[in-house]
């Protein structure tokens, strides 16, 4: 008689994972000021160069942070993918700087703020269009010699 294999009969219960939730309570909630704040986030960014968190650090470093109302610190990133760098960092840095600044009623709030101004990669269309803005005869001669700025010949 053979029998089959089946991860069921193994595990009968599965288990979800619960959030753990801290009672802060009676915690201290010291004031602290900003360039006390951004001190200790410079502490964090280079702990993490210490620690060969290398791309951490790198997505970091560049957002910017601003003490809120309400202990809130606001983290603004310039896109989605930081963002989510940062969000693997939350958690320590949520008891680092709870700990450093002795104010268990931090909480943090992430924004995404993306630069339109900012283009790694010009089209040539851009690149035309930049052009014809500073001299705007070229829109002409474009028009009148019916030139293709896409055309590679």
């Amino acid at each position: 008689m053979e029998r089959s294999f089946n991860l069921k009969t193994i595990f009968h219960t599965v288990e979800e994972e619960k959030p753990v939730i801290e009672n802060l309570e009676n915690k201290p909630k010291d004031a602290f000021s900003e360039e006390k704040l951004k001190k200790f986030w410079t502490e964090f960014l280079n702990q993490l160069l210490k620690g060969n968190k290398i791309p951490t650090y790198n997505a970091l470093h560049t957002g910017k942070l601003e003490l809120m109302e309400n202990f809130q610190i606001q983290f603004e990133f310039s896109s989605a993918s930081l963002a989510n760098e940062f969000d693997l960092e939350r958690d320590n840095l949520m008891r680092f700087l709870r700990e450093k600044l002795n104010n268990y009623a931090i909480d943090f709030q992430v924004k995404i703020v993306q630069d339109e101004s900012v283009k790694y990669i010009k089209t040539k269309a851009d690149i035309f269009q930049e052009m014809a803005e500073k001299n705007p005869i070229l829109l002409k001669m474009k028009e009148e010699l019916g030139l293709d700025y896409n055309s590679n010949e």
